[in-house]
């Protein structure tokens, strides 16, 4: 593994673990290679949304993330779950974030952010966050796919006109269309909500938000923001203006992504334009009310090493924490296909980790050992940061095996590309289901 190899991770689509789909564990081309093919079916029963690709060579991770190396890909057919979003017209905006100058922070001015940002690769820059441009038509409603691409950054959106924060109506998160998560989660709900109203939209890297934007009747403007987001345990207020000493060195002050031009002759951008057709899906027995067949603790620590750096791991309870090793030839855990499983996901550290898996989604089925009835189906959950005293944050999620396109080895990791580069990688092997003998006559 090199810098110089590359592969494709396809984050979020249920493709089987295997060359030339999505295997990322041993499928390294490197430079002189011959073109490498990627051949990808899209399964009818994918839920229909957002869901982005990027380069997975362990060790270089956060370096092809923050160089811009990611893209996003839409299943179309929302509008089929969401008959809201019917003709609405829509866009993709994609955060990507990138080094800092190795320079020290001005004596004045705003506070100085651990990376740079960029929206759909127009760089919004530090100190003066000149922001990039959209225009709205008056009293027109959009959907926005948003993707946080970055490597280590975490967004707090949210959109603001004349200083007033807005409600959007979330429809999906991580490709999942709301409606579908709530079902699973409410088997017996007759009526599952299928827009939800939030004035702030939190994403941890990796993750993604399909919510409606409404602008107002008349000209005026507005700005897509990220709020104050610290990853550390120690909270502290966003630090003054003046004052960049005051902030945590492991956080992120409010910025702008862009300026929203609202005006009675804006363009708006076009609808859709790949049709669907009604399909088949596959029926399961909603997750949410599936009992699971076994539970496991897993947990995120880290180390100081001998030289300065950090160690990262993601471990198991009762085994040994140890970074992650491509070489290694056995997985840390194996399932049978067709299982479904209860993972705690713990936080021994004193900083936020996001607990991201390979091929599938997941439920949240509890917070800190408390129970929630979440209606969102996931592949990156954010898992706060140990304080240092009481019991560890955790996240309770209902794993989902029993897709037949799954069997194989694929990993588990830390979304923050610096940590999962650091170790904090596991592997999880689906072995087939266990054949049913018939019966003889």
């Amino acid at each position: 593994m090199s810098a110089a190899a590359t592969n494709l991770h396809f984050h979020g689509l249920s493709l089987p673990p295997l060359c030339h789909q999505d295997e990322t564990l041993r499928t390294l081309v490197l430079p002189g290679d011959p073109p490498f093919e990627y051949r990808l079916r899209i399964a009818a029963e994918q839920p229909p949304g957002l869901y982005w690709y990027h380069p997975h060579v362990h060790g270089f991770s956060e370096q092809h993330l923050l160089g811009g190396a990611s893209g996003a890909i839409v299943v179309e057919g929302l509008e089929r779950i969401v008959p809201e979003l019917r003709d609405l017209p829509e866009r993709v905006l994609i955060v990507r974030d990138e080094w800092m100058p190795d320079a020290p922070p001005l004596p004045t001015g705003p506070p100085r952010p651990t990376k740079q940002l960029s929206i759909n690769y127009v760089p919004v820059l530090y100190p003066g966050y000149l922001p990039a441009r959209l225009e709205m038509r008056a009293g027109a409603r959009e959907l926005w796919r948003v993707l946080n691409a970055s490597a280590d950054t975490y967004l707090y959106l949210y959109v603001e006109f004349a200083g007033k924060r807005q409600l959007v109506g979330l429809v999906a998160r991580d490709g999942a269309p709301l409606a579908l998560g709530l079902a699973a989660a409410q088997a017996r709900a007759p009526a599952p909500a299928r827009v939800r109203e939030s004035t702030l939209v939190v994403m941890p890297p990796g993750a993604r938000a399909e919510f409606i934007v409404r602008a107002p009747d008349s000209t005026t403007s507005g700005s897509l923001m990220t709020a104050y987001a610290n990853r550390g345990a120690d909270e502290a207020p966003p630090a003054r203006p003046g004052t960049p000493a005051a902030q945590p060195p492991d956080s992120d002050p409010t910025r702008p992504l862009a300026t929203i031009d609202v005006s009675p002759t804006a363009a708006p951008p076009p609808p859709s334009m790949v049709p669907v057709q009604a399909v088949a899906s596959a029926h399961r027995t909603p997750l949410g009310a599936v009992r699971a067949v076994r539970s496991r603790i897993l947990y995120f620590s880290e180390a100081q090493t001998a030289g300065g750096g950090t160690d990262y791991f993601i471990t198991e309870e009762g085994r040994t924490p140890a970074v992650f090793d491509p070489s290694r030839e056995h997985p840390d855990i194996t399932v049978r296909q067709g299982d479904v499983e209860d993972w705690r996901i713990e936080n021994r550290s004193r900083e936020v980790h996001t607990f991201h898996i390979h091929q599938l989604h997941y439920l949240v089925v509890a917070r800190s050992l408390q129970p929630v009835t979440e209606p969102d189906l996931l592949d990156t959950v954010n898992v706060p940061a140990w304080p240092g005293q009481g019991g560890y944050p955790s996240v309770t999620l209902r794993m989902d095996f029993r897709d037949r396109r799954i069997v194989g080895v694929f990993p588990y990791h830390c979304h923050i590309a610096q940590h999962l580069d650091g170790g904090m990688m596991g592997t999880v092997r689906v072995l087939p289901a266990r054949s049913v003998p018939t019966s003889r006559r």
